[in-house]
């Protein structure tokens, strides 16, 4: 049977946080980042796994999900990484394991290039400093050309067009119905602040190169880098590079995964992370 979560709320840096918590408080806590356009629940497969050694808590950042959208829409990394902050600060999270996905991943390596003393282990998923453009432009048109929907069953069938990596149960039963509302016509659109899907980020991505290009060189921690092996969006190339920038990194390709490595591979993501806290002492064989 699979590990139940709890929502919860927070209040950080003037926005409500949705967020959900699985596992026993008294066990490390593990901090997760979702992807841009995602939500907290992409982690649940990953989380339920890791709930009986973690204090797993993922958090719809802001203008995701639940969590309240920005007025100003400021949704710039230093902002998001000031989330991280303000997050773990209210829960009284002194020292924690990080992992983040994408726009979560960059987040991560941003918050523990500044705050070495406070994240034990670091997990990147398919990101870096450096990002290939194409992959990133396939996002961002997707965001772009599906905005509403009829059904959920027709978002689901469109989702799983776009990546028929992950099966169309699992699409159903964990993408569209967390990460859609119902519009008063009776339409679905995505819970992102719309923001994000109009392409006000597009100036982001050179800017997010060349600051993480600086920022990785400070992290120390043990750090694992985790590439889908049919992603887009980081090649092997961008791999080498963070892990060049990190010193004592290490790294995992999962088969048959794309960019969302833990949701198009649940049991190879688990399997790589798994392995590395092993071998690092975080968990018992």
């Amino acid at each position: 049977m699979t590990a139940q979560s709890t929502d919860r709320y927070v209040e950080v840096n003037g926005l409500k946080f949705h967020y959900l918590d699985w596992g026993d408080p008294t066990n490390p806590p593990l901090v997760l980042l979702h992807g841009v356009g995602q939500t907290c629940h992409t982690w649940d497969l990953f989380a339920a796994a890791m709930s009986p050694h973690f204090h797993v808590m993922a958090f719809d950042q802001r203008g995701h999900g639940d969590t309240d959208w920005a007025a100003d829409k400021d949704y710039s990394r230093r902002s998001m990484v000031k989330d991280v902050e303000g997050f773990t600060t209210a829960l009284g999270l002194d020292r924690f394991f990080l992992t983040g996905m994408s726009m979560g991943g960059a987040n991560s390596l941003s918050f523990t290039a500044t705050n070495p003393d406070r994240v034990e282990a670091l997990v990147v998923v398919d990101v870096g400093p450096r990002v290939e453009n194409k992959g990133v432009q396939n996002i961002r048109n997707f965001m772009k050309d599906f905005r509403e929907f009829d059904s959920l069953d027709e978002a689901a069938a469109v989702i799983h067009k776009f990546n028929p990596r992950r099966p169309l149960e699992i699409i159903r039963k964990y993408t569209v119905v967390y990460n859609l509302k119902q519009l008063p016509s009776g339409k679905w659109t995505w819970k992102y602040d719309t923001y994000f899907s109009e392409g006000h980020r597009r100036g982001d991505i050179k800017q997010m190169q060349q600051e993480l290009s600086q920022e990785v060189k400070k992290i120390s921690c043990p750090t694992l880098l985790v590439k889908g092996a049919e992603s887009d969006v980081l090649s092997l190339d961008g791999a080498r590079l963070l892990q060049t920038a990190i010193p004592g990194s290490e790294f995992a390709l999962v088969a048959g995964a794309g960019h969302s490595v833990m949701g198009d591979n649940p049991p190879g993501f688990e399997a790589a992370v798994r392995e590395f806290y092993l071998n690092k002492g975080y968990l018992r064989a």
